[in-house]
Parts: structure tokens; sequence; C-alpha cells
């Protein structure tokens, strides 16, 4: 356990150059005071759903409202349409990843930088591999060469791992799942992650800190590979061949009350 828990750390401290979060993951093994974010948070999203596809270096954007949607590009003159909608089995949006009502903790009264909420996440429900030579490391759609899902992947709630910033003030947490796609299944990339910035009452030195509101929230996911759900309008049969190396980014805002 120990171990699990370096290596996330290591990996949300990591994540703003990846992603471009604001967050700060660094704190993970601080013993210095936190502000008190345990119990039921309300979370509210934005009304729409900010999309980013990348096609062989070509970055593309569009919007859609909250629950997804079609969505055309146009790259080298072909049209390709991509099914983006949350309510597909196969698709974990922000406002799934990151649900309306999260109940976070702080089990470790040594750390309390450690957040710990259970959320639906994505898992493999048939068998794990070692991603073939090349295909993983540093500047691919998997950095830290996690084991890939030759299966179905489903999804269930397990716990998530955050980090509360240094100085109280932000958080992020990891929402990756720790498989990566194998360019069928569609799996989290890992620097999927919610960051927000938190806002407290009292004080650490009275004993009283105590977050009430998340604010400035963003949740970023992502996905990759060919299992990105888009259409062939050519029936050629290329498409996969496409669509292998690229990206889908979904990325919305939203703020949480404590109750």
């Amino acid at each position: 356990m120990r171990t699990k828990m370096t290596l996330a750390s290591l990996t949300l401290c990591a994540l703003p150059l990846l992603a471009g979060a604001k967050g700060d993951g660094c704190a993970a093994n601080s013993r210095s005071p936190a502000p008190d974010v345990t119990g039921w948070w309300d979370v509210t999203y934005d009304d729409s759903l900010q999309v980013e596809i990348t096609v062989g270096g070509s970055v593309y954007t569009a919007e859609t409202g909250a629950q997804g949607g079609s969505v055309t590009i146009t790259h080298q003159g072909r049209p390709l349409t991509f099914d983006l909608d949350c309510a597909r089995a196969e698709i974990l949006c922000p406002s799934e990843a990151w649900p309306s009502s999260v109940l976070a903790e702080q089990r470790d009264v040594g750390f309390e930088h450690r957040m710990i909420v259970t959320l639906p996440v994505q898992s493999c429900s048939g068998t794990l591999t070692r991603p073939a030579a090349g295909t993983c490391g540093a500047g691919t759609n998997n950095p830290d060469c996690d084991d890939v899902c030759n299966g179905e992947i489903v999804t269930r709630n397990e716990e998530r791992f955050g980090v509360i910033g240094e100085n109280g003030q932000t958080f992020r947490l990891y929402l990756g799942a720790g498989i990566a796609t194998n360019g069928i299944n569609c799996a989290l990339i890992g620097w999927s992650v919610a960051d927000a910035e938190l806002e407290s009452v009292g004080a650490a030195s009275s004993g009283d800190w105590e977050a009430i509101e998340m604010n400035a929230g963003i949740v970023t996911v992502g996905y990759s590979g060919g299992c990105l759900w888009a259409g062939d309008p050519d029936m050629d049969g290329d498409l996969e061949a496409l669509v292998l190396g690229a990206t889908v980014k979904f990325t919305t805002g939203f703020t949480a009350d404590r109750r």
C-alpha cells in the first residue's frame, strides 16, 4: 500500500506538466496541517463540455452539452464523426468520473493532505499484459507503461487517491485506472484528473481549519487509440489506422459545496 501511495503521489505531482492543470499534487507525504475536507460534497457542473481531438498532430476543438454528443471534424479533407455521448457505457465523461455527490475522507492523521474518494472507475475484466516494446514511456499516451487490457473495460466503484496542496488552497485527484487501452477498448488516459481551489474557514493554529467550498474546479478526462467511437463515412476500413494515434480530451468546470 505504501508503494502504491508513493507512486500515486509522484504521478499526481508530475501531472501539471502533462495536462496543464492547476492543482498541487506534490504534498502527499507532507506532515503539515491541512483543512478538514471529510464529508459529503455536492458538485455542480458547467452546462457545457469542451472537447479537444488530436489526430495526426492536428488539434481540433468543439463544444457540446454537458452530456456530450456527436462531434464532426474534417481532417485532411476527410470528415470524421465522433460519437461522444456520455450515456454510452464505455465512456466516463467528467461528470461521471467525478460524480455529482462525492464522499471525501482523510484516514491518516499523520498525513492530513491525503484524501480518499470513492468514484466510478474503469477496470479490466480480461487479461492484463505488458505493453509492447516502444508503445509506452515518455512521449506516449501510456507514460508509466501501465499494463494493457486485452478484454472488456468495465466500470465499478473504487477508491481513488487525492492530494490537498501544501498551502491547503487546492486539491488534485487522480482519475486514471492504472490500465491502458489496447487500441480497441477505451481506458482513461493516466493524466485524467480533477482539480479545484478550496475555500476554508478557521485556521490550522486553532484546530478548526475546515474546507467548505470547492471553486474554479476543472475535470479533465482523456481517451486514446482506435477506441474513439469514430464512424467510417467512406466505408473503406482505413479509419482504424487513421485514429490509432489520436486522443480525445473532455474538460468541464465545476464547483462544490460541503453538506
